[in-house]
């Protein structure tokens, strides 16, 4: 690969959100490369110019985040278009990405096989740290879990599973506000109260509400005997939290559900496997996880996708210098009405109302 080759990484603004913290990991991993250049930009609906300049423009695209971009366009762009899809359905990474818009997807589940020569397999992005804190032993069993306040994460039934096989212990659950999120603080403090509530004597539950930077939250991570998170929630995409969880190398227990299918590879959900046995079992398996999804390999997959589209789709010559992104003129709620049969299993009809009245709200002006 020729070393002169550049990159724009183009990002959504920055939000407390797990999209836009996921495109930074991404970022932070193909910067590992020293195959091409890579620079970064953030961008919204009042500032959508972007440089020009480049071999390839990677977008974390995500409907929730960039719905005001009429992508169908983005392709006028002289270079390579890739697009970051961060939620699948298991063999569908179009569920929330356009399927033709992009040269290239790099679809962020290494559990996915689609016939599409478009479609790269990625594993997670995990960050790279220093070192990861020593653990802390503590009198009593320390579990922690943590996530944005959405339904089906299960923080209940985290307190319910140490209920079960523990006389003593502190169960440790963060939920952040996101931006993102409807009525984000009054469900947080909703489900932290149903969490207090069904502890019993000698199991002690701490809530807090913190947004921790990512480096912050795997050192969260580490003073924990056990992380666990067991959802059941049937949605698109796969679960983040697991990310920190195993960068921080502790021992990690997950409930049988399809969002931690990549996890499910490596160990026994719960409760086949008991929080005490993942405790004295899973540490090594979360290792092996974190060798296997390494920000180097991750960086490696991507030279290689790069090397194929280079073939595929050789570079335009454009002597303008910046490109002012397309606004939408697609009805959102049409673009929703369209995609019905596919959401109808994972979103209540209330969910799907809701969601229209916030992209209606925040996309008015376009559509």
């Amino acid at each position: 690969m020729d070393t002169n080759i550049s990159g724009l990484f183009i990002n959504n603004q920055k939000a407390q959100d797990s999209i836009y913290e996921s495109g930074l990991m991404v970022y932070n991993c193909l910067r590992l490369s020293s195959k091409y250049k890579l620079d970064y930009i953030e961008i919204n609906s009042n500032q959508r110019q972007i440089p020009l300049g480049y071999n390839f423009y990677f977008f974390n695209y995500h409907p929730n985040t960039m719905a005001w971009i009429d992508t169908s366009r983005l392709r006028k762009i002289p270079g390579i278009i890739i697009t970051m899809v961060l939620e699948v359905l298991p063999d569908d990474p179009f569920v929330m990405c356009p399927e033709n818009h992009f040269h290239g997807y790099c679809v962020l589940d290494p559990t996915i096989k689609v016939k599409s020569k478009k479609v790269f397999v990625f594993p997670r992005p995990l960050e790279t740290v220093d070192s990861v804190i020593e653990f802390k032993e503590n009198e009593i069993p320390v579990i922690g879990s943590f996530g944005f306040a959405t339904k089906g994460k299960g923080f209940h039934h985290v307190v319910d599973a140490v209920n079960k096989e523990f006389t003593k212990a502190l169960v440790r659950i963060n939920i952040p506000y996101g931006d993102f999120v409807p009525d984000s603080e009054t469900y947080a403090k909703f489900l932290a109260k149903v969490c207090k509530e069904r502890a019993k004597d000698g199991i002690e539950v701490i809530v807090t509400h913190e947004y921790m930077s990512k480096a912050k939250l795997i050192e969260w991570c580490s003073q924990n005997t056990l992380n666990c998170f067991l959802y059941d929630r049937d949605i698109q995409g796969l679960a983040a939290t697991t990310d920190q969880a195993i960068v921080s190398e502790r021992p990690l227990a997950v409930s049988k559900n399809t969002t931690f299918r990549h996890v499910l590879r490596y160990l026994s959900p719960y409760p086949e496997m008991s929080l005490q046995e993942s405790i004295k079992k899973s540490a090594s398996l979360v290792q092996r996880m974190k060798d296997d999804w390494s920000p180097e390999i991750f960086a490696s997959k991507f030279e290689q996708m790069l090397d194929i589209l280079l073939i595929c789709h050789p570079l335009k010559i454009n002597h303008e210098k910046t490109y002012e992104l397309p606004l939408s003129k697609k009805n959102i709620i049409e673009f929703f009405k369209k995609r019905y049969r596919k959401y109808r299993r994972f979103l209540s009809m209330n969910e799907i109302k809701r969601i229209l009245k916030k992209y209606k709200k925040r996309n008015e002006e376009y559509i």
